[in-house]
């Protein structure tokens, strides 16, 4: 079938030479269509199924998130009860605190959500909330929660 429509549109079969035509310069073979074919296409790796197992996370990347985390909420609460009885110079320091706290914790979320991209495991799942958690804490302290 395809050589009848071959012979039909020469145009067709101009076009369809040129892009089947191999890129490198290994030895071709000649068909009696008049195509000209080179080595076989790379083979592809499979795409995943549902049975085959997620990618392996780095420890040290889902480590980061929850580094990102609940330290920053200990050190902000630590700060807070401190410094708490403090006016003026104390209150912006609460505030710079809660400022770089929250930035931490936010980017924490943001890497944990680039993460789960790759693979849902229990723990980077786990540290995500928590991550999510601590900044919805962090912001309400800020606005004064």
């Amino acid at each position: 079938m395809i050589a009848d429509e071959l012979r039909a549109d020469p145009s067709f079969a101009e076009r369809l030479r040129t892009v089947l035509q191999p890129l490198s310069p290994l030895p071709a073979h000649h068909h009696s269509h008049g195509f000209t074919t080179g080595p076989p296409p790379p083979v592809l790796p499979p795409r995943p199924t549902a049975s085959t197992p997620p990618a392996a996370l780095d420890p040290a990347e889902v480590r980061k998130v929850w580094l990102l985390g609940l330290p920053q909420f200990l050190l902000a609460y630590l700060v807070l009860s401190l410094t708490s009885r403090l006016i003026g110079t104390g209150m912006a320091f609460q505030v710079v605190v809660l400022l770089v706290s929250a930035g931490l914790a936010a980017y924490g979320g943001w890497r944990a959500f680039l993460l789960l991209r790759q693979a849902r495991t229990a723990p980077l799942i786990a540290a995500t909330v928590l991550d999510v958690l601590v900044l919805i804490r962090l912001v309400l302290w800020l606005v004064g929660g």
